[in-house]
């Protein structure tokens, strides 16, 4: 800033060696602190009919200048006073702006096509009067570098889409870098979390508050005072109890090869989509990305394509989906699949070449037309899977399990009341009450997997295509689980204790590729495991596996890692037999006076203790017997079942319950004995002459008597 002129006198006339430039004919070379003034200098204003050429240069070889204009203010209107700057050292470089009148601080820079890297001032001004002129910043500085910033690593880690999922109130720690072609000095790493919140440095955490979609920035920045810097995402999804629906951060390709198709050898290809959005700007999109807890809905994550606008598949289910005008057409190919007549039709249609003899992927459908009766009857939607070989065959993979019969909410729902009944009830998932999470569609179907047989190398399209029938209204959704379109080279999903997937530690867990004419290599935390050259692998032990494929110099890559948990299977100790009395035989029992004997040395908190009449009630956890129970048979094999919080890992005891007989205790004779020459009225007793009599017909082997 200018500075008041009575102060400014005395410290001007103690620096005798400034290097600032006031506005006059002349070209200087100058660096920062230096600083560009108009003609007045620091305290005065510029004159009137002024006309001056400044040229300003770098004292750097290799630099350029950069003018940062601190203040600026000229004369401005029809009597304008103006500054012209120029892209090089005279004014018959490229013209880079025309300044005048007030103006906020802002910044001139040479461009990277400007060799000598200077910049050149014209100013003109009036004879009509002045402002106080400005004062700017001579910046030199060298190209920006190359730099490439990386997100390292995040606690919890992305899944194989490449996204985080937390819940509220989860903390995310992230650790990020970046590669600088020629220096790292004084580098900075500025993180946005999208939350509104902001952190510096490479190893920062961030709690999320709020259920959302957040995109986490990692800007890497140098010194360089022209700002050179480069940006990396990642996608945090913050999950309520209600499904998310994207439809910015991937594109149609991405959501095809990065989300759809799991495979190291996948060749996809002429990926082409048509939903509302590519017809009118008005009509909605009907393709999203998905995201959800995986609890309250099947899948966590995946593909989603809708007659109508995919954003509103959120939960929860606040109203009826009905997006799409006739502006947005059907779709012949559904059509003549089913004959129907659609509207408002989405589709993805890629070509691909299955690598194993067998490809697969698993999906849902949701639909508006779930309403508890009115249209389960007699209106539904469609979808088609369409499977076209190399020879133009076409077959539907959106049918029933073991038919020919399309998926429709006229053949799968529930006994809704209506005179039609139940239509494949097994295969209906569940209605969503209204205001309720995790879905806005009414109901859905439970999961299926679409299957077919292929022959490995050959050319397949395949087309997923969903649409309204008949109208525009009540809309239709299909969800497509993320990763599972496997066409060889998938290892499946992780087997987590978080996740819930964890197998018991005596299981065996066999890994296949379906690649069997690939070379195989296969690592365990990144260690080779020796002899292991098969599509498949049995696992025993927890770790990351991946492999290695080769299949014949034509396809080289890597499986995505899974990660293998296993959960302790518990050991249960002996149980003791029970015994009870009762003159008839039977008698209740306290089954939990076992508890204790049967966990032995592990915490009752983490085991839950049942008791069944069979051992495979036991094994299948069914049956379970009240605490108090009363045997019906004498004696009676009662079984155990002690098993971890998830019931998936458990061991069985059994053991014995009896009633025995009331015994009888017959009335015998007093014993008397005369007393010794002590007179001292003590003698001694034996009592187990008593033991007959008391008895009397019970056998001695059954009974017990004591004193």
């Amino acid at each position: 800033m200018k500075k008041i002129i009575s102060i400014v006198i005395i410290l001007f006339s103690l620096v005798g060696v400034a290097q600032d430039i006031s506005m006059a004919n002349g070209s200087f070379n100058r660096c920062a602190p230096d600083k560009f003034f108009d003609s007045g200098g620091e305290f005065g204003n510029y004159g009137l009919n002024e006309n001056f050429v400044t040229t300003i240069c770098s004292q750097n070889t290799g630099e350029f200048i950069i003018l940062d204009f601190t203040t600026f203010i000229t004369q401005q209107g029809p009597n304008a006073d103006t500054m012209n700057i120029y892209d090089g050292d005279d004014t018959t470089a490229p013209l880079l702006g025309a300044f005048e009148g007030p103006v906020g601080p802002f910044t001139v820079s040479a461009s990277a096509a400007n060799i000598s890297g200077c910049l050149t001032v014209e100013f003109i001004s009036s004879d009509a009067g002045s402002g106080s002129g400005w004062e700017a910043n001579i910046l030199c500085a060298a190209p920006c570098q190359t730099i490439t910033a990386s997100i390292d690593s995040t606690d919890p880690e992305p899944n194989g889409t490449g996204v985080i999922g937390i819940v509220p109130g989860d903390t995310v720690d992230f650790t990020g870098s970046a590669v600088f072609s020629d220096d790292n000095t004084n580098a900075t790493y500025t993180w946005d979390f999208g939350d509104g919140n902001t952190a510096n440095g490479s190893n920062v955490s961030n709690t999320f508050l709020n259920p959302g979609t957040y995109t986490v920035n990692l800007t890497a920045s140098d010194a360089n005072p022209q700002g050179c810097s480069d940006t990396v995402s990642i996608i945090v999804f913050v999950l309520g109890d209600n499904l998310v629906v994207d439809q910015d951060s991937f594109t149609v390709e991405q959501l095809v090869q990065d989300v759809l198709v799991n495979s190291p050898c996948a060749s996809v290809s002429n990926i082409t989509s048509s939903t509302g959005v590519d017809f009118s700007t008005t009509e909605p999109n009907g393709i999203g990305y998905f995201f959800s807890n995986g609890v309250s809905f099947p899948f966590e994550d995946g593909l989603l394509l809708m007659s109508g606008d995919a954003s509103q598949a959120e939960g929860p289910n606040t109203g009826t989906l009905s997006e799409g005008t006739n502006i947005w057409p059907g779709d012949a190919d559904l059509d003549a699949e089913l004959g129907v007549d659609s509207r408002n039709a989405t589709f993805i249609q890629f070509d691909f070449v299955p690598q194993a003899e067998t490809f697969s992927f698993e999906f849902l459908m949701a639909s508006e037309e779930y309403d508890m009766g009115t249209f389960e009857c007699t209106f539904s939607d469609a979808f088609a899977f369409l499977l076209t070989d190399s020879n133009g065959v076409t077959t539907n993979l959106a049918v029933i399990p073991g038919t020919n019969t399309p998926i429709l909410v006229t053949n799968i729902h529930p006994d809704n009341g209506a005179a039609c009944g139940a239509a494949n009830p097994q295969f209906f998932g569940e209605y969503t009450p209204f205001n309720q999470p995790p879905i806005g569609f009414d109901g859905r179907t439970t999961e299926f997997t679409a299957t077919s047989t292929v022959v490995s190398g050959e050319l397949y399209t395949i087309k997923l295509v969903v649409a309204d029938d008949r109208d525009n209204v009540f809309d239709t959704g299909v969800f497509i689980k993320a990763g599972s379109f496997n066409i060889g080279g998938s290892l499946g999903e992780d087997f987590t204790i978080a996740a819930g997937t964890a197998l018991c530690d005596d299981t065996e867990i066999e890994l296949d590729t379906a690649l069997e004419t690939a070379i195989h290599i296969w690592y365990k935390d990144d260690e080779v495991i020796p002899g292991e050259v098969s599509s498949t692998l049995t696992v025993t032990e927890p770790g990351v596996y991946f492999a290695e494929i080769d299949i014949d110099g034509v396809c080289e890559g890597t499986t995505d890692p899974i990660v293998i948990e296993f959960r302790d299977n518990p050991t249960a100790e002996p149980a003791v037999d029970l015994i009870g009395c009762s003159v008839t035989g039977f008698t209740e029992f306290d089954l939990t006076e076992n508890d204790t004997n049967i966990l032995g040395a592990l915490d009752p908190a983490d085991y839950t203790i049942t008791y069944h009449l069979t051992e495979d009630d036991a094994n299948n956890n069914v049956g379970v017997l009240p605490t108090n129970y009363t045997n019906v048979a004498n004696p009676q094999v009662i079984w155990a079942r002690m098993a971890e919080a998830t019931q998936v890992c458990f061991d069985t005891v059994f053991f014995e319950i009896s009633a025995s007989t009331q015994p009888e205790i017959n009335p015998v004779g007093a014993i008397s004995l005369c007393d010794d020459e002590s007179n001292d009225g003590i003698a001694e007793f034996d009592l187990s002459t008593q033991t007959a009599g008391i008895l009397g017909a019970q056998l001695a082997t059954e009974f017990t008597v004591s004193y």
